[in-house]
């Protein structure tokens, strides 16, 4: 039984507005890019929610905290044009700092409260391996976020609102498939727009390992079609029924 047909939802890439929250900059640039390019072109309000300022990154040439925090700034906003993102929304925890997911949660259900999205977006907490605490606490904390944004007895300030369906990218039980070859270009100069991470001499292999995942990707999705070649991004799409006593979502 697919739920998001049976409820009546629409498909990842006709949702018109899309919250979209990151541990650190560049996070959804290298999960999502060509897909939330696509759907700046679709139309689609993009807004993201940067989880922490991203002072536990960036290169050697730059010795003061201050300094990266800054830069990092500047880097998501530049990567944020590129994308097509609307609206860019900071709150600037610290990197691999002490934060707990209720305190991130606290932060979240008021700004989806008054964004009302179609969809939201984040890292999946839940990948096999997964070992960085700040991708850890902000998927979890996103995800309980999805089911709580609608609780006024937990969250009893300002509107409820039920958001119908999450996307977690960087996943491995995928279950959508989004075509990014057109915006491969684009994805890939949203990514360089954090020069602070990978304008080094590292970055050859990474982009060789991004082209490399993602053709594979399209290769298993498009396996039914003999020689087909491109690029793809894919998500875990689930709806707030499958976020709670659900089994069978691993496998939906």
């Amino acid at each position: 039984m697919n739920i998001a047909e049976v409820l009546g939802l629409p498909q990842l890439l006709q949702v018109k507005k899309i919250v979209c929250v990151e541990p650190h900059p560049d996070d959804n640039e290298v999960g999502a890019a060509g897909t939330l390019r696509e759907l700046a072109l679709r139309g689609c309000e993009i807004v993201y929610i940067t989880v922490t300022d991203g002072r536990a990154g960036g290169s050697s040439r730059v010795p003061q905290t201050a300094d990266i925090v800054q830069i990092r700034k500047k880097e998501r906003a530049e990567a944020g044009r590129i994308v097509g993102v609307s609206k860019q929304i900071a709150l600037d925890f610290p990197d691999m700092g002490d934060y707990t997911e209720q305190d991130l949660l606290a932060k979240l259900i008021p700004i989806i409260r008054e964004e009302r999205p179609d969809m939201l977006l984040t890292v999946d907490p839940w990948m096999p391996y997964e070992a960085h605490p700040d991708h850890i606490k902000t998927g979890k904390a996103v995800a309980a976020a999805m089911l709580f944004s609608a609780n006024t007895f937990l969250y009893p300030d300002a509107n409820p609102y039920t958001v119908p369906q999450i996307a977690f990218y960087a996943t491995a039980h995928p279950n959508t498939y989004i075509d990014v070859t057109p915006h491969w270009q684009r994805k890939i100069e949203a990514i360089l727009a954090h020069e602070s991470q990978f304008g080094d001499a590292q970055w050859p292999m990474l982009q060789m390992y991004l082209e490399y995942h993602a053709s594979q990707l399209y290769a298993t999705w498009k396996q039914a079609t003999p020689g087909a070649e491109g690029y793809a991004e894919a998500f875990k799409v689930l709806t707030g029924q499958q976020l709670h006593f659900f089994p069978a979502a691993l496998h939906s």
